[in-house]
């Protein structure tokens, strides 16, 4: 396919600069429509008369911002996360600035075509025999006939509860149970007050963005970081700060001194290269965010596995100044479809988030609450719990086995809790994002942060050499075939890295 696009030499912005804006302008347009195939790298380059190399680095930052998506083997295509009728015209208005109007008669808000989705559902669902991607729980580990008796008894004696509105901020029995949970589990003491039930972690985000909007105007996060994160408070019209992440976790010493900003950690199992901040950073963290009156989003997405050794004690779990909102989810734990999490929030800003869950949506469905509150309060999820830790761990030992022969001298990061882990690999490995290619060509979903549902920018070094590999969803025999298949790739990459 081509797209009409010149070069102007003349121009001050780069090559790059200048394919990029062009491109996205294309797609904010309305020109490049959603699921449009985007030129090759290599046929672009040809038609311009420019290398190769820079229509790759303005497809990768296009990638990093979520206009494009590749999908390996087929190709290059604008973004299915873009809104079909969200894609707005560039208008020039008469005062002499840019405005945003869509070409919909003004259905849609004119800054509509700044919102990015983030990807959660792999783009290669139903396409690969093995796929690594993060975030995929095995959905044969769910409790369902325990689930079942639990919504027969809610749905045959609920009376009432079914026909009433209930408390927006959560069923009280639910947070008790959260309570109870993340207590012991999570080094968390909170009361049920503290906690306000939502829709899964993405609807925590929006409420702690809707609450400490005019409070904050810095969204500061790591780099890379999970994309609804950085895409929601951007829409939000919070500035993005990105943070360098290392093997230690996010680089405190390089937050921000401005006062008043929000920050968004994954410090546990950080998403997505997988390392554990450290004790020293986590207290100096907190101290940041007291001296500069900050607050904390701590993300514990996958807080209830751990495999080996005693987990650290969550940044709740140490902060004496009420600068740390915690956010945990039942997607990873349970399941995603069922669309629950919580907010452990300090007091006054727990009811604040209550006030803006009853505005936006008055609350959690009641018979999900409810069902949830008995499989907690029965010690159901505990067993569920002990039950898929043990599969899960297994699951990981067999990939981090069957992987360390291929990847000798590769650094194996997040390997001991949640359900994904990180290589970063040596440069005689070469680009991986060549590997993800040519696994995909095997029928293997491996994938580069960028392509994995991260948000990373683009001069960052993980964005080439690292592979990310979520396992909890494959099966031992799976992973097997597919490690072996990887192994087969990897060879022939290495030898033509060694012969190039």
């Amino acid at each position: 396919m081509q797209v009409v696009l010149t070069i102007n030499p003349s121009d001050s912005r780069t090559l790059q600069r200048q394919l990029f804006d062009q491109i996205r302008g294309l797609i904010l347009e309305n020109k490049l429509r959603s699921g449009d195939p985007v030129p090759a790298s290599r046929a672009l380059s040809e038609q311009l008369g420019v290398s190769r190399n820079t229509v790759m680095l303005a497809y990768e930052q296009l990638l990093s911002e979520g206009y494009i998506e590749s999908r390996p083997n087929v190709g290059t295509f604008v973004s299915s996360s873009l809104p079909e009728n969200g894609m707005s015209i560039t208008l020039r208005a008469t005062g002499g600035e840019d405005f945003q109007a869509n070409d919909n008669n003004g259905d849609i808000h004119p800054l509509s075509s700044r919102v990015r989705a983030q990807t959660v559902i792999s783009p290669n669902r139903g396409r690969f025999e093995h796929d690594f991607w993060i975030g995929r729980v095995d959905a044969s580990t769910f409790p369902v006939n325990e689930w079942r008796r639990i919504l027969d008894a809610k749905v045959r004696y609920g009376g009432a509860r079914f026909a009433e509105y209930q408390d927006p901020q959560g069923l009280p029995e639910l947070r008790q149970g959260i309570a109870d949970h993340i207590g012991p589990a999570r080094g968390v003491s909170a009361k049920p007050d503290d906690i306000v039930v939502v829709n899964g972690s993405q609807d925590g985000l929006d409420l702690i963005a809707r609450t400490l909007s005019g409070y904050a105007k810095y969204f500061v996060h790591e780099d890379p970081c999970y994309q609804g994160s950085r895409f929601l408070f951007e829409s939000c019209g919070f500035k993005p700060v990105p943070v360098p992440v290392d093997q230690d976790g996010i680089d405190v010493s390089r937050l921000p001194e401005t006062r008043r900003n929000l920050l968004y950690v994954t410090p546990s199992h950080q998403y997505p290269l997988g390392v554990t901040l450290s004790l020293e950073r986590r207290l100096a963290l907190l101290e940041w965010a007291a001296r500069t009156d900050s607050y904390v989003i701590e993300d514990d997405y996958d807080g209830d596995f751990r495999y080996e050794g005693a987990p650290l004690t969550a940044l709740r779990g140490l902060d004496c100044r009420g600068r740390v909102l915690y956010l945990g989810t039942f997607s990873k734990s349970l399941a995603a479809g069922l669309r629950l999490g919580f907010i452990v929030a300090p007091p006054a800003l727990a009811r604040a988030l209550r006030e803006w869950k009853s505005l936006t949506s008055n609350g959690n469905p009641w018979l999900e609450q409810s069902a949830m509150a008995e499989f907690m309060n029965s010690g159901g999820f505990m067993r569920h719990l002990r039950r898929i830790r043990a599969i899960y761990k297994a699951r990981r030992d067999v990939l981090v086995q069957t992987l360390k022969p291929t990847f000798t001298d590769a650094e194996f990061k997040g390997m001991r809790g949640g359900m994904h882990l990180s290589l970063r690999l040596p440069s005689r490995f070469g680009d991986a994002r060549d590997i993800e290619r040519r696994a995909a060509e095997r029928g293997v979903g491996i994938y580069v942060p960028g392509s994995g549902g991260a948000f990373i920018t683009p001069d960052n070094p993980r964005a080439k050499d690292t592979l990310l590999f979520g396992y909890a969803a494959l099966s031992e025999k799976s992973i097997r075939i597919a490690t072996a298949r990887i192994a087969d790739v990897v060879t022939g990459s290495s030898r033509g890295a060694a012969d190039g």
